[in-house]
């Protein structure tokens, strides 16, 4: 299982520079799981290409019900609460890292 955001789902189905690695990662694993919002989300960035004439109405709601099927029974909602917590982690340590990074010059040049 691996848990995917919107831009990892957009590689997947709109063509670019980094749908070789959407698709190597759904190849290495297709259980893909994400948050409930990556539905608002992706429809959002498929309407921005829909405006500026990229895709056409047919391929966007081709590439929606594919993207909705792949994902199927593998949404789930998050609490608030339990990302803040995440993000303090990622906070403290990216604090430790860097902590850690000026020591070692610290050290290196004593």
């Amino acid at each position: 299982m691996i848990v995917v955001d919107t831009n990892i789902i957009a590689y997947l189905y709109i063509s670019g520079e980094k749908s070789l690695q959407a698709e190597q990662l759904l190849s290495f694993d297709s259980l893909w799981n994400a948050p409930l919002l990556w539905r608002s989300e992706f429809r959002n960035v498929l309407s921005q290409y829909l405006r500026k004439g990229i895709l056409s109405l047919d391929v966007i709601m081709i590439i929606i019900q594919q993207a909705e099927k792949l994902l199927d029974n593998n949404e789930y909602k998050i609490s608030s609460a339990h990302i803040i917590s995440s993000l303090i982690r990622v906070v403290v340590l990216h604090m430790i890292v860097n902590l850690l990074h000026w020591l070692n010059i610290l050290i290196s040049h004593s």
